[in-house]
């Protein structure tokens, strides 16, 4: 049966990014000592995407999935980006139903 609403525990906030993040942006440019050029061609993304960040435009889509996977490879860069992501829902105990 295909639920019509989702179960609670598996609802994602819908602004997950901190307000600093472009300040945020910045300091993960820096840690990995590159230009914006260079980032932006890291993700794949062009570097006016990147200025449109840095100047408070919310990321989405595949370049911010590919930031997220850069700053994955970079030990303390999820946290950088993200800060402290407080758990305001419990972990689904026993896995997902689906697992």
């Amino acid at each position: 049966m295909i639920r019509s609403v989702p179960p609670p525990e598996l609802l994602i906030e819908t602004s997950f990014l901190p307000d600093d993040f472009p300040q945020r942006l910045e300091r993960f440019k820096e840690a990995l000592d590159v230009s914006w050029d260079v980032l932006a061609a890291c993700i794949g993304a062009d570097p006016r995407q990147l200025q449109r960040w840095r100047q408070g435009t919310r990321p989405c889509g595949d370049s911010m999935y590919a930031l997220f996977l850069l700053a994955d490879r970079v030990p303390g860069s999820e946290r950088l980006l993200l800060g402290d992501v407080p758990r305001t829902r419990r972990p689904i105990e026993g896995g997902a139903p689906w697992a």
